[in-house]
């Protein structure tokens, strides 16, 4: 028993890093988030939205993903969601991490092969599902027949 006790220890010391493992994570304002799509966005097509994060501080930046999910993308219209990318998606339960080096930028693109939504205008939101996470972005985009 006493054993296990010290074994389940020393798991804990090394993931919560009090063994020096990973450098300590950058406030997400130091990580500034775009989003880029391919246009015209058209209803019932597909669309490719593509996330992009830069590391602005000067040092390494670590990002931890509790899932598969790279990040997501909804439309709003009315204050209503009508659209989101991972609504209807599974995704591996895996913690995984990505490093960025200061300055460095790191793409994730989310596939969608046709946007479910009517013609008409929305109110988009990307988002990157990291810890930590820059802010989301926001934006009006037309989605045309």
């Amino acid at each position: 028993m006493r054993l296990v006790l010290l074994a389940l220890a020393a798991i804990v010391a090394t993931s919560s890093g009090a063994c020096g493992g990973d450098p300590p994570a950058r406030g997400s304002d130091e990580l500034r988030l775009s989003i880029s799509f391919t246009e015209p966005l058209r209803s019932q097509q597909p669309v490719t939205w593509t996330l992009e994060v830069e590391n602005g501080a000067p040092t390494e930046a670590v990002l931890t993903f509790s899932s598969g999910k790279d990040g997501d993308v909804v439309l709003r219209q009315a204050g209503r969601d009508v659209y989101r990318w991972s609504g209807e998606r599974f995704f591996t339960q895996a913690v995984r991490q990505d490093r960025l080096a200061a300055g460095e930028r790191k793409t994730y693109r989310l596939e969608e092969p046709s946007l479910p939504v009517a013609a008409g205008r929305y109110d988009l939101v990307g988002a990157l599902a990291s810890e930590p996470a820059p802010p989301p972005v926001q934006r009006s985009v037309t989605v045309e027949p």
